[in-house]
């Protein structure tokens, strides 16, 4: 997978949480080493896989959990990366919530905070990233406790907002999905990462290309012993025209590239 990510060029790496299994301190470790080796730029929130998984403590009390996750990678919650060049701006929310840890949810606290924040950024592409799944995924668990409870809430912030792209994680099977709101005039493209390095579920990430004028999504999947691009999805946010291009071959996989120019330089999710 290294290789594979440095050879995309990528400007930014946006990863939705469960970078880990059990949240112990060598998982932690790890991850922070193979992430700067990558020597690419990343922003990220916290899955429920980075709670420990016998600190019962920490299933009561989450806050201990993320004080060891911020001791290794930074804000746990309100993470705001904004490309002014590419006029995007990614903002990223802590979703892991106390025990159970599903279903996810966001503080009454932070979800005003997003309001705030989206309604800042006008004239850029703005891109919500956060772990529990705001919409269900094909092929995932519709157990409700793997949902985010308040996903009625999220979406009502980011049709109200401008918000046009929302990166998921939690059921580790790759989606890409589009939400319309006839109500609202407005439109909201879903993209749920795989889980790149675990065979068990669906080796896939996604390269994107985003601009405020489009987002094209390119899977890349994990199949006879090196990534491929298995298809390609491309939407126009503020137009009625939209695109795909898919092979049947195999699982999707997602990456994001972040760019208006006429090379963009590579995000991935």
């Amino acid at each position: 997978m290294r290789k594979d990510l440095v050879s995309q060029a990528l400007e930014l790496l946006v990863i939705t949480g469960d970078v880990t299994d059990r949240g112990r301190l060598s998982q932690f470790r790890w991850v922070r080493a193979f992430l700067r080796s990558l020597e690419i730029p990343f922003i990220m929130v916290p899955g429920n896989r980075e709670v420990g998984f016998s600190a019962v403590w920490e299933w009561m009390l989450p806050h201990f959990a993320m004080r060891r996750y911020s001791h290794f990678f930074g804000a746990s919650d309100r993470v705001v990366y904004c490309s002014d060049s590419n006029k995007v701006v990614f903002i990223g929310l802590n979703s892991v919530h106390s025990f159970p840890s599903w279903p996810g949810k966001v503080s009454r606290e932070t979800r005003y905070w997003l309001k705030e924040q989206a309604s800042r950024f006008e004239n850029y592409l703005k891109v919500l990233f956060l772990h529990h799944p705001v919409v269900p995924v094909i092929r995932g668990s519709s157990f409700w406790a793997h949902s985010l409870s308040d996903a009625g809430e999220i979406l009502n912030i980011c049709t109200q907002n401008g918000i046009k792209l929302i990166l998921q994680g939690h059921k580790h099977r790759s989606a890409v999905m589009e939400l319309n709101f006839p109500e609202r005039e407005a439109r909201v493209v879903v993209s749920s990462c795989g889980a790149p390095l675990m065979s068990r579920w669906d080796s896939v990430y996604h390269i994107m290309e985003l601009s405020p004028a489009s987002i094209v999504i390119h899977p890349r999947e994990f199949f006879a012993g090196e990534f491929v691009e298995k298809g390609c999805y491309e939407f126009f946010p503020d137009s009625d025209r939209n695109d795909c291009r898919a092979e049947s071959q195999g699982r999707s996989s997602e990456v994001f590239r972040s760019n208006a120019s006429s090379k963009p330089p590579e995000t991935m999710h």
